[in-house]
């Protein structure tokens, strides 16, 4: 088996630089609904329909796009950088704890538009160049490091435009994100240990319904399918180190046995933690 093959971010992750949609066939395909996708119009203009909305996007536009959302018009001249990905990898892959709940509050919203200005636009532009570029790469040398980093690098920009543009802001203020915030934050401390839904609700006091409820609301998804992708986030960073051995990984997570955090690991990400952490090797 090739273990180069297996890289999720080789099917879990799509970016286009300076590119456009050139038919309907590839926008259906390039904007999948369970995916969260971002879009920076750099020339032309493309309308979205979005519910009863028509949203109009044209030069130095950044837009997160809905999941309700499709493409209705273009222009000729359209040009576009973009990235998609499964929300799964968004969460699994991000480097940094500190920003826990903000940017995942930010991608299960039906977002706003975004106007840069011209030296936002040029950065994200030469950004999503690197990006696209090292998908492209058949190099194999560092090359999975570099990707995920220009793409934390994409994720994080958008995070910190969303709080400088402010103004157009979700309301993240009211019980539901708060709730939501508050649970990813005590999975990121606990869920090594921790993997029932029961402990959380129990520690924010609400009812397992509640919080599930609030999560699907706030993120499109399940309080239990979160744990999950966080301890799966967690597997990855203990695999990384080669002094720990399987069964110790499996032990640090709570697992049973060997046999089940190999289970737990090859449901999720298609790879066996072997599998995996010989990924890392190439």
């Amino acid at each position: 088996m090739d273990i180069l093959k297996n890289r999720r971010w080789q099917k879990e992750l799509k970016v286009l630089h300076l590119t456009d949609f050139k038919s309907v066939k590839s926008r259906k395909t390039l904007l999948n609904p369970n995916w969260f996708s971002l879009l920076v119009v750099v020339s032309g203009t493309i309308y979205f329909m979005d519910g009863p909305s028509t949203v109009r996007l044209s030069h130095g536009d950044m837009y997160a796009v809905p999941s309700t959302a499709e493409v209705i018009k273009q222009t000729p001249s359209l040009k576009v950088c973009f990235m998609s990905c499964k929300r799964d990898f968004a969460i699994t892959n991000k480097f940094s704890k500190s920003s826990i709940g903000y940017i995942e509050i930010l991608t299960g919203y039906s977002p706003f538009v975004i106007s840069l200005a011209q030296p936002e636009i040029s950065y994200l532009i030469e950004v999503f160049g690197f990006l696209k570029k090292k998908i492209s790469s058949n190099e194999s040398i560092f090359q999975e490091e570099m990707v995920l980093l220009y793409f934390n690098l994409i994720l994080y920009e958008f995070s910190g435009l969303c709080y400088k543009h402010g103004e157009n802001i979700i309301n993240l203020h009211c019980r539901t994100e708060k709730i939501s915030m508050r649970f990813m934050t005590l999975v990121q401390l606990h869920c090594r240990l921790r993997h029932d839904v029961s402990f959380y609700a129990d520690a924010l006091f609400v009812s397992k319904g509640h919080l599930g409820k609030a999560l699907r609301n706030a993120i499109g998804m399940s309080a239990k399918h979160y744990i999950e992708m966080a301890i799966i986030s967690e597997a990855y960073i203990l695999l990384a180190d080669d002094n720990l051995t399987i069964t110790q990984i499996g032990e640090h997570l709570n697992f049973r046995n060997p046999q089940s955090f190999s289970h737990f690991f090859k449901k999720h990400t298609k790879l066996t933690p072997t599998q995996y952490r010989l990924n890392l090797k190439f």
